[in-house]
């Protein structure tokens, strides 16, 4: 497999991961678990099952001064665009919705690259961005406009996701640390998310009844395991994609949760689907077109939300 292909093959795979931890993610919210227990659960779950399985392998987590700061940035990142943002606005608003705001990540990572490059991405790349962002709003759109007026305020504060992931696709492309694997990579990061998580949860008083945890064990195991792949494939990806590339999942994210929508909830996929899936499609190629090699400081790999990761 060709360095383009495995790009294309690993962009459509955690894109269509993340996607699917939002639609679990509003699945246990409704279910009345909070969102930062949810948060705790996803995140020590997914790195402790890496870990165990890393030192099965006789691998250890590296813990240098370069990759303690990479954990602790980029999981910071994490925590603020998921567990604070992210499950607060989910809460809130239809999963379907949130997604239209998601897709702006792409954008957002373009716009941050070119101001800290001082340079514009390749008219390839900015060309595939914009076809993947028409083809998710060709779906999403239609879908936004039934937000009603006490959801403004939430989608407002939405916004502040797509931002937070673009700052972190940008980060995590510039300085990954030289050496680190992307399963160690996704470990370390979730470790430090779950450790994040905790002072908030015992600030804010949110607990979890054994029962609730008990009736919810099914979605919580598919979240831990949707979310460990996740963070694997998109750390895997950000290690030979730049973050522009990098950000096209973002597309794909958005086309799962339609998807998704209409397998868990009845929702109609609508005529423009297919037309929507070729445009999203041809952008993600196009962009992975004009990747290049990563530089020296990464070696030729998210954490989501876990937004995880968020995605």
């Amino acid at each position: 497999m060709n360095l383009t292909t495995k790009r294309l093959v690993l962009t459509l795979l955690a894109g269509s991961l993340v996607g699917a931890i939002f639609v679990i993610s509003k699945l246990l919210l409704g279910r009345g678990l909070s969102p930062l227990i949810v948060s705790l659960i996803q995140t020590a779950g997914a790195a402790a099952v890496l870990l165990a399985v890393q030192r099965a392998r006789g691998e250890r987590l590296p813990l240098d001064p370069a990759s303690r700061r990479f954990y602790l940035i980029a999981a910071l990142i994490a925590v603020a665009g998921s567990a604070l943002l992210g499950n607060w606005v989910l809460a809130r608003i239809p999963a379907g919705i949130f997604t239209v705001v998601v897709t702006l990540s792409p954008m957002f990572t373009s716009l941050f690259n070119a101001l800290v490059e001082r340079r514009w991405p390749s008219p390839t790349a900015m060309l595939g961005t914009g076809l993947g962002l028409l083809g998710v709003l060709l779906v999403l759109v239609p879908r936004a406009k039934s937000v009603e007026a006490e959801q403004a305020l939430a989608l407002t504060v939405a916004l502040g996701v797509p931002v937070l992931l673009a700052i972190g696709n940008v980060y995590r492309s510039r300085y990954w640390p030289s050496g680190l694997s992307a399963p160690m990579s996704s470990a370390g990061t979730m470790l430090v998310q779950a450790l994040a998580v905790l002072p908030l949860i015992a600030v804010s008083g949110q607990r979890a009844s054994v029962e609730q945890l008990a009736a919810s064990w099914p979605l919580l195991l598919a979240m831990v395991l949707v979310t460990l792949s996740a963070n694997v494939a998109a750390a895997a990806l950000q290690r030979i994609a730049d973050s522009v590339a990098y950000s096209q999942i973002g597309y794909v994210i958005a086309l799962t949760g339609v998807v998704w929508g209409a397998v868990l909830f009845g929702e109609r996929l609508g005529w423009s689907f297919v037309p929507a899936l070729a445009l999203v499609f041809a952008g993600v190629v196009l962009a992975n077109r004009r990747v290049v090699a990563a530089p020296a400081a990464v070696p030729a790999n998210a954490a989501l939300p876990a937004l995880n990761g968020a995605r």
